[in-house]
């Protein structure tokens, strides 16, 4: 990634290809402005602005570039340095004292404005009787910083102008107009695309394609920016144009490869990844995306393999042992998952998910408590997310503080009426406080939104036999074990219902089908003796009793 060269006040890691940080603004190293200056390193800042060393690539000499900061300066402050610029470049044509500081250029890139300062060689002089003067108006041009020993002389040399002799007015010398720069599209592309203006973003990048048809950066750009305004199938033909240009380049299929994703072309995506790994087997994130990929397809195993190739390569990737914590954390690995999801804290804890995560994790490892903690500070990064305020009301019902998590449901339902999970844990809480009506409610919510919620169906089948509305109740465990053949206490509950009407028969085959299932399970056989004594089988109903208290005594003795 190309990280900010104001690595103190900003530090923000952006794309490879960016050419000014999308955080502050300034530019990266390596940008070329205006195709002339090459940015070499940082060697200054003060109020709102920058200095860099810089190269003039016209005539490979070194210059110092000073630039307002886009993230701390406004639009008159930018005009008002391009208006002062323009005079501190007049004036420096009437310089020629060796060791003079020159401003030789200025102009504006993207989202900075700069102006360009060179030395002649260096003699000794004598200050110029103008000194005071030049010293007051050139602090306009060039805010002052503190010399330091990584800045150099440089920084503290002021303009010298000229003293005329005699009483004769100086010769006018006509007022130089910088000759316009050529707009480029591509640098605009870039900038917009770091700040989100996607449209304007799109613009730039093709007009850059007009001009140039062979500019990979243009084609690479326009497909990111295409997938970010919900065009994939236009983002894939950008990409099969920048891998056309650069076939060999790892980071084109990766990126194809996010675009097929959206599209739910997986095994398209895979090879992707695997021609990108062709080319640069060490290429990072092919593996994260790889490993991630992977995770979402339900191949757990083989993820955690590609995330652990990925970490070798790069054990500074956040994003990477989060992945890997959710990973583990799927396959109920939780002691192991809470060892990445630490790592992934120790690199950056300022994502709302981390602390939602972990948050899960300790829940999951009977600590709620503590969960509660993280999922607090996880609403409090990010209070507009549905999905932290539904896992921390899970906290809270795991506590049996069940009026909180009620109103911490409520808060995530609000947030997101289609949570079909909040729905169906909500209506559990209202169960427990005996609630039943309005749990009954919540569950029909839940399964307006997932109908294949198979412990809803069951609940809400549950609820109805306790409110001897056994018909319905039937309708409800029916619909459960539809999803779910096996699902025991579905087969038992069934059988209640359909003894409460009456229906003895079918009853009986009910419960045998519980029993067949599940024959350690005491509940189903003392039941079944039930529905056999009451159809006069009673020697079936002794021996069904029997099995039932035997299997009782075992689970006390375990």
């Amino acid at each position: 990634m190309g990280k900010c060269l104001d690595f103190k006040g900003c530090g923000f890691d952006n794309r490879d290809e960016a050419r000014f940080c999308s955080q502050c603004g300034i530019p990266t190293r390596g940008t070329v402005l205006q195709g002339r200056y090459e940015i070499q390193s940082l060697i200054g800042k003060d109020r709102g602005t920058v200095t860099f060393q810089a190269t003039d690539l016209l005539n490979q000499q070194a210059v110092t570039v000073r630039a307002l900061i886009p993230r701390d300066t406004n639009a008159q402050e930018r005009d008002n340095f391009l208006q002062d610029a323009e005079l501190a470049v007049s004036l420096s044509t009437h310089v020629s004292d060796p060791g003079s500081i020159r401003v030789v250029d200025y102009g504006q890139d993207g989202p900075i404005v700069y102006m360009v300062k060179t030395a002649a060689a260096a003699t000794p002089q004598q200050p110029s009787p103008l000194s005071r003067i030049i010293n007051r108006l050139s602090s306009d041009f060039f805010p002052q910083t503190p010399p330091t020993s990584d800045i150099g002389d440089e920084e503290t040399t002021q303009i010298r102008i000229a003293v005329p002799t005699g009483t004769s007015q100086p010769a006018s010398t006509p007022r130089q107009t910088p000759t316009p720069a050529v707009r480029d599209w591509l640098a605009e592309g870039n900038m917009a695309y770091e700040h989100g203006n996607y449209e304007q973003a799109l613009m730039a990048y093709d007009m850059t394609t007009r001009q140039d048809r062979a500019s990979v950066e243009a084609w690479s750009g326009k497909g990111a920016t295409l997938l970010h305004l919900g065009r994939p199938e236009e983002a894939l033909q950008a990409y099969d144009q920048a891998i056309a240009l650069s076939p060999r380049d790892p980071e084109h299929w990766t990126s194809r490869a996010s675009v097929l994703h959206d599209l739910q072309r997986y095994d398209e995506e895979m090879y992707c990844y695997d021609q990108a790994l062709t080319f640069d087997p060490d290429y990072v994130y092919a593996w994260s995306g790889r490993g991630m990929a992977l995770a979402e397809q339900g191949y757990a195993e083989e993820a955690l393999v590609a995330f652990d190739r990925a970490l070798l390569l790069d054990s500074q990737q956040a994003t990477v042992w989060q992945a890997m914590g959710d990973t583990l954390y799927s396959l109920h690995r939780y002691d192991e998952a809470l060892q990445a999801i630490d790592r992934a804290f120790a690199l950056d804890d300022s994502q709302a998910s981390l602390w939602d995560t972990k948050g899960n994790i300790l829940r999951r490892l009977k600590q709620p408590e503590q969960a509660l903690a993280l999922h607090e500070k996880a609403t409090q990064i990010e209070p507009d997310s549905a999905t932290n305020w539904f896992d921390k009301a899970n906290d809270l019902r795991d506590m049996r503080r069940f009026g909180e998590a009620l109103n911490d449901y409520d808060r995530a339902l609000a947030l997101d009426p289609t949570l079909a999970g909040a729905w169906y844990n909500r209506g559990n809480v209202l169960a427990a406080l005996r609630m039943f009506e309005d749990a009954l409610n919540s569950y029909d919510h839940a399964l307006q939104y997932d109908d294949g919620l198979i412990s809803a169906w069951y609940n809400k089948g549950s609820l109805l036999h306790e409110l001897q509305r056994h018909q319905e109740a039937l309708a409800a465990f029916d619909r459960a074990l539809a999803l779910d053949v096996h699902y025991i206490a579905a087969w038992n509950n069934k059988g209640l219902s359909l003894f409460a009407l009456g229906r003895l028969e079918e009853a009986l085959a009910a419960l045998d089908q519980a029993t067949s299932f599940a024959p350690e399970e005491p509940d189903a056989w003392y039941n079944k003796a039930v529905v056999l004594e009451k159809l006069g089988r009673k020697q079936e109903a002794i021996t069904c009793r029997d099995w039932a208290r035997s299997l009782d005594q075992q689970t006390e003795q375990a």
